[in-house]
């Protein structure tokens, strides 16, 4: 299910990656701590976007804040307009379609939406997901770690 307010996620300190300032697509809201991808006009979608404004071609990490490009916001603040949008590539607890097992570490891992990841590039009922880290392991809770590089 795609995320409809901000959340916070458990996070592993591992080294990051690079970020860069990034725009949200017009028409579109990412919620701190949702899964975003870039899309190949350089613009940021909510990871699972059924209709991106072009292709998605790479995942953009998970946004540090929420940024609101709808232009049907009555706020003005940094948080609403294109961005920039800060995005992060860490190592995070996520929620996935099915539970991996220890077996399922180093494998790849797929975005289904932006709260949610998967191990199944491609459903049998639908189109291929963008690759977006690596299982990196699991708590003793069951919680399962994702690595964006």
């Amino acid at each position: 299910m795609a995320l409809s307010k901000d959340r916070t996620l458990p996070e592993k300190k591992v080294s990051h990656a690079p970020e860069f300032p990034l725009s949200v697509a017009a028409g579109y809201r990412v919620f701190r701590g949702s899964l975003c991808v870039v899309c190949q006009d350089g613009t940021v979608v909510p990871a699972g976007t059924a209709a991106p404004p072009s292709p998605a071609v790479a995942s953009a990490g998970v946004a540090r804040h929420a940024q609101d490009n709808t232009g049907t916001s009555t706020v003005m603040s940094a948080q609403v307009g294109p961005g920039p949008l800060w995005c992060e590539k860490s190592c995070f607890g996520l929620p996935f379609d099915k539970a991996p097992t220890w077996a399922d570490v180093g494998k790849p891992v797929y975005a289904v939406d932006d709260e949610t990841v998967s191990l199944t590039e491609t459903p049998a009922s639908g189109s291929a997901r963008l690759q977006v880290g690596t299982l990196s392991g699991l708590e003793a809770d069951g919680t399962a770690y994702v690595l964006f590089a």
